[in-house]
């Protein structure tokens, strides 16, 4: 004897369980639709350590902007050197390399300065004080925008 299998809506039956399950804590339902939400607010600490990587606002170094038809020369690159604590940090910012010429950048400048460094949200971050070297050496790759600020 044959059963007759039922004709089942996934859509609806998915749209039922998660309505009945229970939330995450990290996460937040939209009342407009059914999509769900991360907004997390950052600490005093990260929101100060991102005013400095953006320059206040005013350089973007994102990752999602990295147009590679502009030429070394054309782009506004601005090295800073900022405070961390007790610690000194040197920051390239306004680079609009791919993110694997921007690695290979920076470790081709780790290697010469003898220090550590990391690529965070799209700034060239390196331990210490080398502004001047970092800028000869951004010279001399072409990049003759290249300016220090503050």
């Amino acid at each position: 004897m044959k059963e007759k299998m039922k004709n089942v809506n996934f859509d609806k039956l998915d749209e039922q369980v998660t309505k009945q399950r229970p939330l995450f804590p990290r996460e937040m339902r939209n009342n407009n639709n059914n999509t769900v939400q991360n907004k997390k607010k950052l600490s005093p600490k990260a929101a100060r350590l991102q005013k400095q990587r953006t320059a206040g606002g005013n350089i973007t170094s994102n990752l999602e902007t990295t147009t590679s038809d502009q030429s070394p020369e054309k782009q506004a690159i601005q090295i800073r050197v900022a405070k961390r604590g007790s610690k000194t940090v040197t920051m390239v910012q306004g680079m609009t390399l791919p993110f694997k010429e921007r690695k290979v950048l920076l470790k081709d400048m780790k290697t010469m300065l003898g220090g550590g460094g990391a690529l965070v949200e799209g700034v060239l971050e390196l331990q210490g004080s080398h502004s001047d070297k970092i800028l000869e050496y951004l010279k001399s790759k072409g990049y003759s925008s290249a300016k220090k600020a503050g």
